[in-house]
């Protein structure tokens, strides 16, 4: 299983590209030079890109890398929602939602809110419901407008894993105000992504995965991809007849049911300071947070 990260080791001021194998990284940039990155990766060929990675001589131990988010300067962070009838369900519950859409809905998650591995995200001052939200997202990369459904794989290629961190209380301000999440989606830190791009070619089946998320080594939820109404060629398809998505933008496809809005005793399951969230793709990548108080990031 190719995993592609980008990282940088000590000194360097310039990102890498790198393959994770096991507790190493293969750096590819040191062989195959500064300019490649996920984006033009992502474009080779399966079989190429294997052949590229085992060409690359230099290993680095994992554990001395500085692992970024995959794409470090997306131009846009999309994420869909309402994706799932069980979390559309809890969502209607808590007052979170009022219509009942039939087509795929949107927001956007601001790029300055990108964090990636092991990053320390500040619960901000006076937030009680802050919760997790694990989603696979998928990388872009090739510029897609007026897609059809059936052209649509051609235009992403990998994926990974989006945690749609979110301040509820805030959030159900907005919907009461009629403001799409602007404010509960994008506090600072908001938005981790990673650790790895799997390219699209080497799974099986991306809507025959598992979602999971931790909290302090408890598992809070495990959903399969198979529960997501729209997928990614209804997404694109819908979308790019008006709006294009270009190439490094990360399309999150929804929160999964389980979050812990959706729990009766969800005031003990929001995150707090010094709880550590892990989001993952089971078998592929977990993405790891620490949650902490104002002035401790």
């Amino acid at each position: 299983m190719i995993r592609l990260a980008t990282f940088l080791a000590a000194g360097d001021l310039r990102p890498r590209l790198g393959a994770v194998e096991g507790d190493a990284l293969r750096d590819l940039s040191a062989t195959h030079g500064p300019d490649w990155d996920i984006g033009r990766a992502l474009l080779l060929p399966v079989a190429e890109l294997a052949a590229m990675i085992a060409a690359a001589t230099q290993t680095r131990p994992l554990s001395a890398c500085h692992v970024l988010p995959p794409i470090p300067r997306p131009g846009k962070i999309f994420c869909v929602g309402k994706n799932s009838k069980v979390h559309r369900a809890e969502l209607v519950a808590q007052g979170m939602l009022k219509e009942d859409p039939q087509e795929p809905t949107g927001f956007v998650k601001l790029a300055e809110t990108l964090v990636g591995q092991g990053a320390r995200v500040v619960r901000p001052e006076g937030i009680t419901t802050f919760d997790y939200e694990p989603e696979l997202a998928f990388v872009v990369t090739k510029r897609a407008f007026h897609v059809s459904r059936e052209n649509a794989r051609a235009h992403v290629g990998g994926i990974t894993v989006l945690n749609d961190l979110t301040a509820r209380e805030i959030q159900k301000q907005e919907v009461i105000s009629g403001t799409k999440f602007w404010v509960s989606k994008n506090m600072p830190g908001f938005c981790p992504v990673g650790p790895y791009v799997v390219p699209l070619a080497e799974v099986a089946d991306p809507y025959d995965l598992w979602l999971t998320c931790d909290v302090n080594g408890e598992r809070r939820l495990r959903v399969n991809t198979n529960e997501y109404i729209h997928r990614i060629e209804g997404i694109l398809a819908h979308f790019t007849r008006f709006m294009p998505f270009e190439v490094g933008d990360i399309i999150a496809t929804g929160a999964p049911r389980g979050t812990a809005i959706g729990h009766p005793n969800a005031a003990e399951l929001y995150l707090k300071p010094g709880d550590v969230c892990v989001a993952g793709l089971e078998g592929l990548m977990q993405l790891t947070t620490h949650v902490v108080a104002p002035g401790e990031a």
